[in-house]
């Protein structure tokens, strides 16, 4: 596989990583902790918005990487 459709997979990976372990703590695990309510409103939109910015972090994560590497 050709070195950067492996860097693009990676890095989509990781993110995708990132933003499904946010999803989770950030749509029932802390809501439990707050005693609020979860609807599945809020799960959908919540999902929606964890998928975005887990791609942008590993999207940034992978160029901040390759900038720290002599």
């Amino acid at each position: 596989m050709p070195p950067i459709l492996n860097n693009m997979k990676l890095w989509i990976k990781n993110g995708l990583g990132w933003g499904i372990w946010m999803f989770i703590a950030m749509t029932f695990v802390w809501p439990l902790i707050e005693g609020e309510i979860i609807t599945l409103k809020l799960v959908i939109v919540k999902f929606i918005f964890w998928m975005l910015a887990g791609l942008i972090f590993g999207y940034i994560m992978t160029k901040f990487q390759k900038q720290r590497k002599p």
